[in-house]
């Protein structure tokens, strides 16, 4: 079993018109106290045994070098060699001091909010980088020796219509990234584009994007081994596979998710809760069918699917006879194929993931 260790930066530059994660614009005196805030929540888990470490946002890189170097002395403690060690970046504040620093820290895989190559686009979501910009970033990083990069591509997005989606894809091709993650816009309550009343791809719209974008990278080399992630070779994100095999994480930092011991959690997305020590929102101690719902949502998200050898094992009960009433009927539909060893969503229809998922769970 893998075991990963997130941790949640929220400092932002500038707030992006869609984004509806925990983030706070870039303050320095709040960012001191809030790493001393994240040092202590850190050290009350005891942490152990991890083999992901992911550093995520907000921004990560929207920190100054030196707030960058205590960061990383942070998490010192925790690292090896072998570990897979990711940082989220944005192109507009990631320079070449902060690369080398990350670097010597023993990071071995960045990913890039990208989401365009329109100016156009990127204008309208509140984006400051350009092309030549995402090129000189990737550039300097393999400079480094960090070779493993993933890109983010976001889809629908206003004035992004499907030439302009094509020329991205074309663009994000000509990177060499070893991986590609790709998100539809949802507008979130909250957000600058709900707030502009901005409308969401239909869901026609949305099915011949993804069918492109699926048919486009596939061709170019990238797998596509979970709804929205495509890697080359052997680069799938060690991280976000630990999520989707229903294994442990703890989660660190503002609005961060964890589970650990059979504990779902989530922590205050209120900054002053966090710096006090009020880290935790909500837990929920699970059961044997919650364990079992979580591991079904999430494992058919892989193209793999679920293990059902493992599943049978780890839960002592038969998948298929358990749930046979639900499972035939999708299966003639063509929804879902299984043998002896997976059960999976079929290929054309990982995009209805939900739609299936409601017909197995509920």
């Amino acid at each position: 079993m893998s075991r990963g260790l997130y941790i949640h930066i929220p400092f932002c530059s500038s707030l992006c018109a869609y984004c509806d994660y925990a983030k706070i614009l870039y303050e320095p005196n709040y960012v001191e106290r809030y790493l001393e805030a994240l040092k202590r929540e850190l050290e009350s888990y005891r942490v152990k045994d991890i083999t992901s470490l992911y550093i995520g946002g907000g921004t990560p890189s929207a920190l100054s070098l030196n707030q960058l170097k205590k960061l990383f002395e942070i998490v010192e403690p925790y690292l090896y060699h072998g570990l897979s060690f990711t940082i989220e970046c944005n192109i507009e504040n990631l320079t070449e001091e902060k690369i080398s620093l990350m670097a010597r820290h023993h990071v071995n895989r960045v990913s890039l909010g990208i989401q365009s190559f329109s100016k156009e686009v990127l204008v309208l979501s509140n984006r400051h980088h350009h092309e030549e910009d995402v090129i000189k970033i990737i550039n300097l990083l393999r400079k480094y020796g960090i070779y493993d990069i993933n890109g983010d591509l976001i889809y629908g997005l206003p004035k992004q219509n499907f030439e302009v989606l094509k020329e991205d894809l074309k663009k994000m091709i000509s990177l060499d990234l070893t991986h590609i993650s790709t998100y539809l816009l949802g507008v979130h309550p909250h957000t600058r584009f709900y707030l502009e009343k901005v409308e969401e791809p239909s869901d026609e719209e949305a099915r011949r994007y993804y069918d492109y974008i699926v048919s486009y990278l596939e061709k170019n080399g990238y797998r596509r081994y979970e709804v929205s992630n495509f890697a080359r070779n052997s680069y799938q994100s060690k991280h976000n596979l630990i999520y989707w095999h229903n294994e442990e994480y703890y989660g660190i930092g503002l609005g961060a998710s964890g589970y650990i011991g059979k504990i779902r959690y989530t922590n205050t997305r209120s900054l002053n809760d966090y710096l006090n020590g009020k880290y935790i929102l909500e837990s929920e101690a699970l059961n044997i069918d919650d364990e079992i719902f979580y591991e079904i949502m999430l494992t058919l998200r892989l193209e793999e699917g679920l293990n059902l050898k493992k599943f049978n094992e780890k839960y002592h009960i038969d998948f298929i006879s358990k749930y046979q009433e639900k499972i035939k009927p999708l299966q003639k539909e063509g929804l879902i194929e299984y043998d002896n060893s997976n059960l999976r969503v079929s290929r054309n229809h990982l995009f209805i993931l939900d739609y299936i998922l409601r017909r197995i769970l509920f």
